[in-house]
């Protein structure tokens, strides 16, 4: 009898330690913003009117960006590479609406919207699709190195070659080859040619190569 009772205070005391427990967990606090976008920040688009004083390229010297100078202020404006040959068309005197935001890397820049000037409008739009894939061309050569390429970061990312040739390799490759692989040295490479897209202007005419293999002093060492 006194083994029962004891039991089923024993019961009584673990039912209750368990509600209490239920009772003090917080609750679920509702999810907002379901669906794509649903933490995306409201944006406001701003009008920013004044002259280009420079334009920017990325690693394959295609413009992807140019400088406009308005008033007292120099913004960043970064537009799609497939736009490049219509913004650049427009002039220098132009109109950009669009959204200032950080690039991950600290520095502002203005994200378009759309770019006006002689009353024609470029407006962000993505490439049309290509009916047929291009064909990928295969590179083979030996050239002298006329300058290291590099990256906004400050890495190696590519030797510009005195072919017109620009072999881009990846920057952990280009460190391991910073011993043999200097300006002035020979080499020679395999890989593939990047060729311009629909609507792509280049800021130096060189042949863009993804190199494959690169061999220095009669050794040959693969890269992709």
């Amino acid at each position: 009898m006194r083994k029962n009772i004891i039991f089923s205070i024993l019961i009584g005391i673990l039912s209750f330690a368990s509600v209490s427990t239920l009772m003090a967990q917080p609750k679920p606090h509702p999810r907002h913003g379901h669906g794509p976008g649903g933490n995306s920040q409201l944006n406001q688009v701003a009008t920013y009117s004044g002259s280009v004083t420079e334009w920017a390229f990325n690693d394959d010297f295609v413009y992807d960006g140019l400088y406009l100078k308005t008033g007292e202020t120099t913004l960043f404006v970064k537009f799609p590479p497939h736009l490049g040959q219509q913004i650049r068309s427009l002039g220098n005197n132009i109109s950009v609406n669009g959204v200032l935001r950080y690039t991950p890397e600290g520095r502002q820049e203005l994200k378009m919207v759309s770019v006006t000037a002689k009353g024609q409008t470029v407006y962000d739009q993505k490439p049309s699709p290509r009916a047929l894939p291009q064909q990928e061309s295969f590179i083979t050569g030996n050239a002298k190195v006329k300058q290291m390429q590099i990256n906004k970061r400050g890495e190696a990312c590519g030797y510009i070659l005195d072919n017109g040739v620009v072999l881009r390799i990846p920057p952990h490759i280009a460190l391991q080859l910073s011993q043999m692989v200097q300006v002035g040295s020979t080499i020679g490479y395999t890989g593939i040619e990047k060729e311009l897209k629909d609507g792509q202007v280049q800021a130096q005419n060189y042949k863009i190569v993804r190199s494959q293999t690169i061999s220095v002093n009669g050794t040959q060492y693969m890269v992709k």
